[in-house]
């Protein structure tokens, strides 16, 4: 006996009210897809991400030349984003002829880059000068695009004692790491923070570097504080905060939690594991290699965002360099939060929470 049957059954014995509630599910089954069609005829923000690139030629894996931000920047013209950002760790150091190349050719693209200071990108020089190379005002910021507020975060900080931070700069991020919390945002950021969500008339997105979301692998320290905010304002104006996304773990993961999308954004170059599967004439080309997994072709993503809530990512899928895995290399198939690291950034198509206010 088939569900249409026995419903059909029911019915005829007299089960109107049976009857009534498939009409309910089926009018609210057709206003949702009235709502997908009304989110399709609105032209989305389109913002092109990519995280962890690593720039440093003659060490890192895929550094050599230019290539792998070339093919960012070319996906972001040929699908037409309205601008570009990276989850930091975009290069090591902004000093030498090549490493100025390279970010002058993000700097002046065509579509407008902006940037997230990641724990790697001050590894050869000051806070300041970072930012400054990176036209940053400072390392938190906020910058209005298409209807959304992007609130960047600089958890970069070491706290030592309470009451004091200290950016990390020059290569010390190692250094201090053995005796202070390390990816702290410090009090004045934290109050900026509120002030920035809590005020702002538009929905907002959230950029860091670190993981306000993970247990595990140097998240932000005091993430716990810092999402209490974005709850805050969830509770005040349903979809005040609706997505925030990271780099720093080189794994792909989207996670939701109280209504808002958490995205882990991989590497758009390798995972970061000690071996000695590379050929080693690439090792001796690339002396950082062997520290590296690498994929074949770079890793970017998609993001079009919705007034409505919906969130599209169109992500992208590369193989292992040399054909080398985590697992050929003798390491588990899974980070230390239980994430399967693979050479790929997933598409999905969603709304948390089945549809936020605008």
């Amino acid at each position: 006996m088939t569900k249409r049957t026995f419903a059909g059954r029911r019915f005829r014995a007299g089960g109107g009210e049976r009857c009534g509630r498939r009409v309910r599910r089926r009018l609210r089954r057709g206003a949702r897809a009235r709502a997908d069609c009304a989110s399709s005829a609105v032209a989305p923000l389109k913002v092109c991400v990519f995280a962890d690139l690593h720039y440093r030629p003659g060490k890192w894996t895929n550094t050599e030349n230019t290539s792998f931000l070339e093919a960012i920047l070319e996906r972001a013209e040929r699908e037409r984003c309205d601008f570009i950002i990276h989850l930091g760790d975009f290069m090591h150091g902004v000093k030498s002829g090549a490493e100025k190349a390279h970010l002058k050719l993000y700097n002046d693209f065509k579509i407008l880059g902006y940037h997230i200071l990641g724990n790697h990108d001050q590894d050869g020089n000051s806070w300041r000068e970072t930012c400054d190379a990176y036209r940053m005002p400072d390392g938190h910021y906020f910058f209005e695009k298409g209807g959304f507020r992007f609130v960047v975060l600089d958890p970069n900080y070491f706290c030592n004692e309470p009451g004091v931070s200290i950016h990390h700069e020059n290569g010390d991020y190692f250094k201090r790491a053995k005796n202070s919390t390390i990816n702290w945002i410090p009090p004045h950021e934290m109050e900026w923070l509120r002030d920035a969500i809590l005020n702002s008339s538009l929905p907002c997105v959230v950029l860091s570097h670190q993981s306000l979301e993970r247990g595990n692998g140097a998240p932000v320290m005091n993430a716990r504080e810092v999402c209490e905010v974005f709850n805050e304002a969830n509770r005040r104006r349903p979809g005040a905060v609706r997505l925030t996304m990271n780099g720093h773990m080189h794994c792909d993961n989207l996670r939701i939690l109280d209504n808002i999308l958490y995205w882990d954004v991989n590497s758009a170059n390798y995972y970061g594991k000690k071996h000695s599967k590379h050929p080693k004439e690439y090792i001796a080309a690339h002396t950082g290699a062997a520290n590296n997994i690498g994929w074949t072709k770079p890793l970017s993503a998609v993001l079009s965002l919705w007034p409505d809530g919906r969130i599209k990512i169109d992500g992208s899928e590369a193989d292992w360099l040399f054909g080398v895995s985590p697992a050929d290399a003798g390491y588990p198939a899974f980070d230390c939060d239980g994430r399967e690291t693979l050479p790929l950034i997933r598409s999905c198509d969603i709304t948390p929470g089945g549809g936020m206010a605008a």
